[in-house]
């Protein structure tokens, strides 16, 4: 699938908000109007985002990279 650059920016956004949430800046982000807003526009599914998002995970491959 191609993606444009658009969605690309969304992917960019939603991972950065995701990492802030991961280290327990701002957590009730998830599954507000504006997270369901980021997700649609990077063309992906705000409740399938939610519930696969482990912070502990994700802080994990946070710091591998």
């Amino acid at each position: 699938m191609t993606r444009t650059p658009e969605a690309r920016l969304w992917h960019a956004i939603l991972a950065h908000a995701l990492h802030d949430a991961a280290r327990g800046k701002d957590a009730g982000w998830l599954g507000s109007p504006d997270f369901e807003a980021v997700c649609t526009l990077a063309g992906l599914d705000p409740q399938a985002v939610a519930e696969r998002f482990d912070p502990e995970r994700f802080r994990r491959l946070m710091q591998a990279a």
